[in-house]
């Protein structure tokens, strides 16, 4: 009689839990999704970038990698040149161009 209790006691304890391989199973599962959705947002703010530097027209206000605020001088081939004084320009990759400044932001002099 005892070995067919062990036998029930042993089946009964497997089936009521999930097994291991169920458990890495599904934590594998979740971070190949959270790794897509990642991957999606980070493409997305890519081509919105993008966007905003292929926009860039003379004039426009720019934040340059290092922090600077400059405005667009000119185009020169793959070269922007930068304004960031009177008698101060600047050659700068366009992917050292973090954001573009719209309207009023950031006026020279501002502290935050």
């Amino acid at each position: 009689m005892e070995p067919t209790t062990a036998a029930a006691a042993t089946t009964a304890a497997s089936s009521g839990g999930m097994s291991s391989t169920g458990f890495m199973l599904a934590i594998m599962v979740f971070f190949i999704v959270m790794i897509m959705m990642s991957n999606r947002s980070q493409k997305k703010r890519d081509a919105e970038h993008k966007k905003q530097i292929n926009a860039l027209q003379k004039g426009d206000r720019v934040v340059l990698l290092g922090g600077i605020i400059g405005t667009v001088a000119g185009f020169n081939q793959e070269i922007l040149e930068v304004k960031v004084s009177e008698n101060t320009k600047l050659s700068v990759l366009p992917s050292g161009i973090v954001t573009v400044l719209k309207g009023n932001t950031l006026q020279q002099g501002d502290k935050k």
